[in-house]
């Protein structure tokens, strides 16, 4: 996957925790050395925004970019505000738009969802909880 940028999108928040967990997951995927590069961005609040960021991906010159919001299940989030500030159309998985002079394939992933990998960390969380309260 050396030709695809991989774009993390966070809700955004006040609280600076959101932003430092969105960075920091974006940070985990680069190291995994899948995606050429991993970029993250916000619909609201924080930097960079959403709406902002295509053009940026662009001007590094990359053509297939992977929109992955970093959301648990479908919402109004990831079923419209993303979609229309990525430029795609509802319920688009796959699209093809231009970026200024280029062409660009969006691919749109799917919410994080129903995971045994997600179960897990729920459970880690509350055993860390648990054994802080007996403490």
């Amino acid at each position: 996957m050396k030709d695809v940028a991989a774009l993390l999108i966070g809700h955004g928040s006040s609280h600076p925790s959101q932003k430092e967990v969105i960075e920091g997951l974006a940070g985990i995927v680069k190291s995994k050395g899948v995606f050429a590069e991993v970029f993250h961005a916000f619909m609201r609040v924080n930097e960079p925004k959403l709406s902002e960021i295509l053009d940026e991906i662009v001007k590094k010159g990359y053509k297939k970019i992977v929109a992955i919001p970093v959301f648990i299940s479908e919402g109004s989030h990831t079923i419209e505000d993303i979609p229309g500030a990525l430029g795609i159309p509802r319920g688009v998985r796959y699209y093809k738009k231009a970026l200024g002079d280029s062409e660009v394939e969006i691919f749109y992933a799917k919410p994080l969802g129903i995971d045994e990998r997600i179960a897990e960390v729920i459970i880690k969380r509350g055993l860390e909880a648990l054994s802080k309260e007996v403490k």
